[in-house]
């Protein structure tokens, strides 16, 4: 498995340097963590700092040259991202506008550090404006895995304010504020990961708003859409249209003849047989589907056959169908409450949300 870290810096470019060794190097943690892969979302003012503090004085090289494990990392100039709006990269994070940009970058960069199965993502959230790790940490809260970490770095209080330390040394080197009064050495700094528990929401979200590119706005409403009770209404028009809130979904006369038909049957505490398959001619009961073909003939096409037997197959088929578009409407967690489903105590399939959240209007 991949390990990758992504991190939120502002100014400090020590804070890449103090989680790596913390996560690879602290011999005080239990099991070390080496990272494969590392990327970091800062603005101009912090990719420049990184470039110059980290690459081009080469404090990046002395670390993976005191501790070899970290040879291999891959971490260079192409790992550096910016906050950007309208093609620039900003300068800092000042404005509404650039803390919404700053939460989309953030949702699409962890979005796609998640995408793979193979790879396990750790989030440091110990670096630029308190937003930034506040959205950092909210987006892996998002997208987050079971693989996945959340920390903050924490180093001794002398070196807070050590213009030239980067991370603990193996050897003896004094480190200094701005100043130039020594602080410490190196050698004896503390520097400890606090891990932070956070909630995966993951599962509250479709398939495709995690392959999608929604913004961080659009996935958080769809979860909390899907945290909300249920007030499922049902047009029984010519629209033929089921809504949740605001959202709906159009289904043909087939699915929506069905459908409004489960739903009567669920105000009623009822439920639809399903057919067997091993019964040539099972249907559903023939009250149901005397209804079904009541609600049909009122939404039918004029050139459509006036009576549907609805056997296995359609029935099977039908309800297919319904729970496509569901999920394409409102979302997989949604249609899971909504669907036409078995019911675990009668054994007939039905709407199984509580009746009082339903209205068939």
């Amino acid at each position: 498995m991949k390990n990758i870290l992504f991190l939120v810096t502002g100014m400090s470019p020590q804070i890449i340097t103090e989680t790596i060794w913390a996560l690879a190097c602290n011999p005080k943690r239990k099991v070390q963590w080496i990272p494969d892969e590392v990327y970091v979302l800062t603005t101009q003012i912090g990719i420049n700092q990184i470039q110059e503090r980290l690459f081009n004085k080469g404090v990046f090289d002395n670390l993976k040259t005191d501790y070899p494990q970290l040879r291999d990392i891959k971490f260079d100039s192409s790992s550096l991202m910016g906050v950007e709006v309208d093609g620039e990269v900003l300068d800092d994070i000042k404005t509404p506008e650039h803390n919404e940009a700053m939460a989309d970058t953030l949702c699409e960069l962890v979005r796609g550090l998640t995408e793979s199965t193979d790879t396990a993502l750790h989030v440091s959230i110990a670096g630029g404006r308190k937003t930034m790790g506040f959205y950092a940490g909210y987006a892996l809260s998002l997208y987050g895995r079971p693989q996945d970490r959340l920390s903050h770095v924490l180093i001794t209080e002398q070196f807070e304010q050590a213009i030239n330390f980067f991370y603990p040394t193996p050897y003896s080197y004094l480190v200094s504020n701005k100043n130039e009064v020594v602080v410490g050495d190196a050698n004896n700094a503390d520097v400890w990961l606090s891990e932070i528990p956070f909630v995966r929401m993951r599962s509250l979200l479709d398939e495709e708003s995690i392959l999608s590119n929604k913004g961080f706005s659009e996935i958080v409403a769809t979860i909390d859409k899907s945290l909300k009770p249920i007030q499922l209404q049902i047009i029984n028009n010519d629209e033929r249209k089921v809504f949740i809130g605001n959202d709906f979904c159009k289904l043909s006369p087939k699915e929506f003849s069905l459908y409004l038909v489960a739903a009567e049957l669920r105000l009623l505490g009822e439920t639809l047989r399903y057919p067997s398959k091993d019964i040539d001619g099972d249907t559903i009961d023939s009250k149901h589907m005397k209804r079904f073909n009541e609600v049909y003939n009122q939404h039918k096409s004029i050139n459509a056959v006036d009576e549907v037997i609805v056997d296995y197959d359609y029935f099977s088929n039908t309800l297919s169908t319904i729970k496509r578009k569901f999920k394409k409407a409102f979302g997989i967690k949604l249609t899971e409450q909504i669907a036409i489903q078995k019911d675990g105590e009668s054994g007939g399939f039905g709407i199984l949300i509580s009746e009082r959240d339903i209205s068939i209007i």
